[in-house]
């Protein structure tokens, strides 16, 4: 599913923003005719957090293990992780082995930017270390744990590999690593993950 187009505006005297689809022609709550009036937050459209995976490059991704975000996640959900390259391709390990496609499978991600800005003799050197720790033996099926050697696994291993300074600090374990880069993104998903599925039942709701 592509952008869904959450619209958020302010008209009368309450406080709270009115979220929708489609901008109303009547104010919900005071039944004014709103393209005759002035607006205290004119429409503007909620940025959507998700992105297929292949237009994103050099860059961490997430997305659900099973599903989609906006239809199939719940809080308990297992993520699953992978890394792109400057061609688009995702490099991922799971039950299946380690494996580079361009799928549609992660058409709907959260792409999770490392480094704030990066320069093309660093996309080499990404794209570099990114083969050679794909070509590494410890990806096989056989030594795939759900639990000890998984998605993680091989994300913060190629992380690491970077030697990167300013990335250390936070590649230690998977749970230093997601409160620093996964969180923060999955707070925001989280949010317009809940707009939506109220939307879908209400087509207008205030908060």
């Amino acid at each position: 599913m592509c952008d869904p187009g959450i619209i958020c505006f302010q008209h009368c005297q309450k406080k709270e923003k009115v979220f929708c689809f489609k901008f109303p022609d009547v104010c919900n709550f005071c039944n004014a005719q709103l393209s005759n009036v002035e607006l205290r937050i004119p429409p503007f459209r909620i940025p959507y957090p998700f992105r297929d995976a292949t237009k994103e490059f050099n860059c961490i991704v997430i997305k659900p293990t099973h599903g989609d975000f906006l239809n199939n996640y719940k809080n308990s959900s297992d993520l699953h992780i992978g890394v792109t390259d400057s061609a688009g391709y995702i490099y991922e390990y799971d039950v299946n082995g380690i494996t580079k496609s361009k799928t549609q499978a992660w058409y709907q991600c959260l792409p999770i930017k490392v480094m704030d800005k990066m320069n093309s003799p660093l996309k080499i050197y990404w794209d570099e270390i990114l083969h050679n720790v794909f070509d590494q033996n410890f990806w096989t099926i056989e030594r795939y744990d759900s639990e000890e050697h998984n998605c993680y696994s091989f994300v913060l291993a190629f992380l690491r590999s970077l030697h990167l300074q300013e990335l250390d600090p936070y590649l230690y374990n998977k749970t230093i690593f997601c409160q620093q880069f996964v969180s923060p993104q999955a707070r925001i998903a989280a949010k317009y993950i809940s707009l939506y599925r109220q939307l879908k039942v209400q087509n207008v709701i205030a908060q």
